[in-house]
């Protein structure tokens, strides 16, 4: 993504006044769980990081509960003087290791050189979040030290394309999937303009039943009922292709699926269809 002349005219709006002081944490942006039916199209999504949270208020890392973070000064020197976002990450699997150090008081080197600072949202600042997406893209190249990034945000194209990301991403042993409305400005609280969308589980069921498609679906299959070994039925609409969907699986045939979690009523949330269970 090329940033833009407007991008680049926005920086400055986002400078501090002489007198630095902390983002509270009432005063931040906080994620609502993702629901089935959200126009994803809205939105960009990225890889959830398992890290921990820092805000740079210009002068002084905190957490997102307004603890200080006592960084060496290296790490921090060329961190510019607006307010930053972005997470204190050592890799895949590494929360231990980001947590056990960034609660030092007596920062050691050895320590933080194994962390990354991945930007991700600049608090307060003017215009919608791809403009200030551009701006931290602007922000690292001008910081230009190995351990200040900023994590990639991709647009979705489907609900079907955004849970195979997830896949993917659990498959690397990450968290999860953070989605960002692109045309929100920051706005604190919790809402949908930040969404989360972690792991998934596989289990299986029996096919006994299907729903007739429709839209673009119509004289295909649109969903299976299915049967768990606990009893619980319901349909799944996800992940299959079109040619799937003209042959789906025979009734009484076991299948593979996905999904996130429970509804309230015990159901599997975000479940899709993964394939259909061999026979050994």
């Amino acid at each position: 993504m090329r940033l833009t002349k407007l991008a680049i005219a926005t920086l400055w709006a986002c400078s501090l006044p002489s007198h630095s002081s902390y983002l509270p944490p009432d005063d931040l942006v906080l994620a609502n769980n993702y629901q089935q039916g959200i126009d994803v199209s809205l939105y960009w999504t990225s890889e959830k990081l398992d890290g921990v949270r820092a805000l740079w208020d210009g002068e002084q890392l905190f957490t997102r509960n307004g603890n200080r973070i006592y960084a060496p000064k290296w790490f921090v020197k060329k961190l510019p003087k607006v307010r930053l976002e972005g997470e204190l990450w050592a890799g895949r699997g590494n929360f231990h290791l980001v947590q056990q150090t960034v609660l030092d008081h007596t920062p050691s080197d050895a320590a933080w050189k194994k962390i990354d600072l991945m930007l991700f949202d600049m608090p307060g600042a003017a215009g919608d979040y791809q403009k200030r997406y551009y701006n931290i893209i602007h922000w690292v190249r001008v910081i230009d030290e190995p351990h200040v990034s900023y994590i990639e945000h991709s647009p979705i194209h489907s609900e079907d394309s955004l849970f195979y990301q997830l896949d993917n991403v659990d498959e690397r042993n990450g968290e999860g999937l953070m989605l960002r409305k692109i045309t929100s400005r920051y706005q604190a609280g919790r809402s949908n303009d930040l969404l989360k969308l972690k792991r998934h589980h596989d289990a299986e069921a029996t096919v006994i039943g299907y729903k007739a498609g429709t839209g673009k679906y119509k004289g295909m299959m649109g969903s299976i009922l299915v049967h768990t070994e606990d009893g619980v039925e319901f349909y799944i609409g996800s992940g299959f292709s079109d040619k799937m969907r003209l042959a789906p699986p025979e009734i009484g045939s076991q299948i593979t699926f996905r999904y996130n979690g429970f509804t309230q009523n015990g159901k599997p949330k975000f479940a899709r269809f993964v394939r259909e269970k061999s026979e050994y």
